[in-house]
């Protein structure tokens, strides 16, 4: 008698098929044990800063006695506070230098210095008998220049050591690279017509916009950008031809510096 088991491919197949179905229960049945988590726990979104800090500082006068009678109060540093310039007996012949320091931390950013039109004014003084225009307004913004310039590099107490006379104040737009003495009307031997206070004021009222002396690209003030601190020179200097009419007139007048983020910015203080 034969007792082997005779299988047939058909029932080999069957017998295959049977195992795999019971291959793929049992992973069926333990699934549930397998696990994963993943987490990202505390995060956080902080929004970037941007300071700006301006320093003035009185650094030349024509005589001691300007020196003496300029004072600024209560620090000569606005970050957060006001800082006020006083000139007293200021005579013809006479003049002063500021140095202005834009500083901006955190982010780079774009400096605009406005002249406050609401806060310019000349005030008429006392009418000595000398006097022939007694009226109102005072005439000291109209006698008193006021120009701008690029680079000082001292070499003695002298305003011949400023340089670049900035467009700005210049009516000519002569490209004044070196400093020359005006005459009464404010006109140099060279052509270059330097701007009165209240000229000045009228172009710095809209807000000028600091920029790169080179390229005339806007100015990137602060970490990252091409300059820090960005820096300029006022030259305040009152002819030695002005008459009598600007005796006790006082000037009164507001420099706001504005800054603005670089990055996102294409066009800095344009409103958008």
């Amino acid at each position: 008698m034969d007792d082997r088991i005779k299988l047939t491919r058909r029932k080999a197949l069957a017998g295959l098929a049977t195992v795999g179905a019971a291959g793929l229960g049992a992973g069926l049945g333990t699934s549930a044990l397998f696990s994963d988590t993943e987490s990202f726990d505390n995060n956080s979104i902080q929004a970037g800063r941007l300071n700006m800090q301006v320093t003035v500082d009185n650094i030349l006068h024509s005589t001691a006695i300007v020196r003496d009678n300029t004072a600024i109060s209560p620090k000569d540093t606005a970050d957060g506070n006001s800082v006020t310039i006083t000139v007293s007996d200021l005579k013809p012949g006479d003049w002063l230098i500021l140095e202005w320091e834009a500083e901006v931390f955190f982010n780079p950013g774009y400096v605009q210095v406005t002249s406050v039109d609401g806060d310019y004014a000349n005030q008429e003084g006392a009418t000595p008998e000398s006097e022939t225009d007694t009226s109102s307004p005072g005439d000291l913004g109209d006698a008193l220049l006021s120009t701008v310039w690029g680079d000082y590099q001292p070499s003695g107490p002298s305003r011949a050591d400023l340089d670049y006379l900035d467009p700005t104040t210049d009516l000519n737009d002569t490209g004044l690279t070196d400093y020359e003495i005006p005459d009464t009307n404010g006109v140099t031997a060279s052509g270059a017509h330097y701007t009165t206070m209240n000229e000045a004021h009228d172009v710095y009222k809209t807000g000028v916009l600091l920029r790169d002396r080179t390229t005339g690209d806007p100015l990137e003030v602060g970490p990252g950008g091409g300059k820090d601190p960005a820096s300029f020179w006022q030259l305040l200097e009152l002819p030695t031809g002005v008459g009598n009419d600007v005796q006790g007139d006082v000037l009164t007048f507001t420099l706001r510096f504005d800054a603005e983020q670089v990055r996102n910015n294409p066009t800095p203080f344009s409103g958008t």
